[in-house]
């Protein structure tokens, strides 16, 4: 606890805007926070693989799963890497353009990867997404431990398709051993990635039938599946075990299957005379070498990414928080702390503002936190899950940050900052018959007027999702545009700007954020358009 709020910290003091930024000029640190959001706030990527049963884009008789689509797309993105060549490949969210390649059968891409945009923004690409997804399947189907792969973040979203290769089940031991070499794993790793990949879900008759029979389709089962193992709902050593024992399914359709030609897993499996298959094949160990193989293959990124270290989600963080201003200039600060626990987190957050010189303005208390729906506790590894909501007046000045219960800082601005309640989503539909949505805002930002001199540009940045050309995974645009002076209120001068996002609007696309600078000088906190005002019906936009 003392280490993570000494980087907490030292961040502060560092200043985060000041460590080295990625394209979109975003720090590792942040992309770390944003992680931490994901993992701990509700209805996020994990309410989409809870129960691991579920189907989240059609009826249950399809019998899709979710959770086994999510570690099939890694694994997919990730075999074509070649360590030996220029650098490329890993997991680097390629496999968006490559979903039309026989390798890629089946809608689960394409399905998976608009899943993951609805969660997406300017702090974590799909490619950190994909790792995501795999770390909340396996916590979710992992019963009644719950263990998750170490996550970190840091990955590079690829702009172009990359080399095919993926192993398929009328595939060669030779053609299979050569992909996973080239992709830097050794023959008991694919072993073992095979393995652990198939204890979920199975072979489908419609994107499979010489795997498949027709006879497999019922009205319970209308896509056909036939499962690797009996239990396909949970992640655990039974394949292995039916496998090794010749029991129950035997190891599933692609190792007893009719065609011999499609026995791939057997293949594999055999392919070091049963030796690793057979040191999987008690609870502890299937868990521990799956937790370890998907990690690595999590991390097998292309030349010249750099991770983070494992994420850790620290006790206490906070999940939104946002400066704003009343008519009568006074500052106002709200938001959502959130906390975890193997043991229940108190009825109540503790926190003060740090100001200049190292004093504070004494100890507050958040309102009663509220406990996050069970879905979101026991099946996700983190005990209980609490939010507390706050809302502070500010009087003092020279505040700097927020300390939550001694294990959390975080810095605050008062220089300069967006204000929510006076900034305004105005969706607009252009084209013929309207049929184009577009995105307008009325942005308002608040600057210390001692800091405005005559020369001073006021600019805001927005970073919102677009369409990407043969994918339908979406790309993050930037946008930057002035602001002019409004008016005076207390200490601040108030400027605004009519804000126009180009393009249609990504209906799958995720969250757009706003951040304000002064120059060079100062820079506001980075804001998503989830808190702004959106009750102005004015005709024109400038007049909200």
């Amino acid at each position: 606890m003392k280490l993570t709020l000494v980087l907490a910290l030292l961040a502060q003091a560092n200043g985060i805007y000041g460590q080295a930024v990625d394209a979109n000029g975003i720090t590792l640190y942040e992309k770390i926070e944003e992680m931490e959001r994901q993992i701990l706030q509700p209805f996020t990527l994990n309410s989409l693989v809870s129960p691991c049963s579920n189907n989240q884009n059609g009826p249950p008789e399809e019998q899709e799963q979710t959770a086994a689509q999510w570690v099939r797309i890694l694994f997919h993105d990730v075999i074509t890497k070649n360590v030996e060549g220029p650098g490329l490949g890993g997991l680097d969210a390629s496999i968006g353009f490559e979903t039309d390649r026989p390798e890629n059968i089946g809608q689960f891409a394409n399905i998976t990867l608009i899943q993951f945009a609805l969660f997406s923004s300017v702090f974590l690409s799909m490619a950190d997404l994909i790792a995501l997804g795999v770390s909340d399947s396996l916590a979710t189907c992992d019963q009644p431990l719950a263990r998750r792969i170490p996550l970190r973040v840091g990955r590079i979203d690829a702009t172009r398709a990359g080399p095919a290769g993926v192993p398929g089940p009328a595939d060669s031991l030779a053609f299979a051993q050569t992909a996973f070499t080239r992709a830097g794993f050794t023959n008991s790793e694919m072993i073992q990635a095979v393995a652990c990949g198939h204890s979920l879900g199975g072979v489908h008759q419609t994107n499979f039938p010489d795997i498949v029979p027709e006879s497999q389709k019922t009205p319970e089962n209308t896509e056909g599946r036939s499962t690797f193992d009996s239990t396909p709902n949970v992640f655990d050593n039974t394949g292995v075990n039916e496998y090794i024992s010749g029991v129950g399914l035997k190891g599933g359709p692609l190792v007893v299957g009719a065609n011999e030609t499609t026995r791939s897993d057997l293949r594999i499996f055999k392919s070091d005379n049963n030796v690793t298959i057979n040191a999987m094949n008690t609870p502890g160990s299937f868990e521990q070498t799956c937790l370890n193989i998907f990690e690595k293959m999590s991390n097998t990124v292309p030349s010249g990414v750099t991770l983070s270290a494992p994420i850790v989600p620290r006790p206490w963080i906070m999940r939104e928080s946002h400066l704003d201003l009343t008519p009568l200039g006074i500052v106002t600060f709200q938001g959502t702390i959130s906390a975890h626990g193997a043991t229940e987190p108190p009825a109540t957050a503790s926190y003060f503002y740090g100001t200049e010189g190292g004093g504070n303005t004494g100890p507050k208390t958040s309102q009663t936190g509220a406990a996050i729906p069970i879905f979101r506790n026991t099946q996700i590894g983190f005990g209980t899950i609490k939010d507390y909501a706050f809302f502070d007046t500010f009087n003092s000045p020279t505040i700097q940050t927020i300390n939550v219960q001694g294990q959390y800082s975080a810095p605050i601005n008062l220089n300069i900052f967006l204000l929510p309640s006076q900034t305004f989503t105005l969706p607009v539909r252009d084209g013929p018959g309207g049929a184009v949505l577009t995105n307008r805002y009325l942005v308002r930002a608040a600057v210390k007027g001692s800091l405005v001199t005559a020369g001073s540009t006021v600019s805001a940045t927005l970073w919102y999702p677009t369409t990407q050309q043969g994918s339908v995974v979406p790309k993050i645009a930037t946008l930057i545009t002035t602001l002019t002076l409004e008016k005076t209120v207390g200490p601040y001068k108030i400027f605004k700007a009519v804000i126009i996002q180009p393009g249609a609007v990504v209906i799958f696309g995720g969250a757009h954020f706003f951040q304000i600078k002064l120059g060079t000088t100062q820079t506001s906190a980075k804001i998503s358009s989830i808190v702004f005002n959106t009750t102005c019906t004015a005709p024109d936009p400038s007049g909200c």
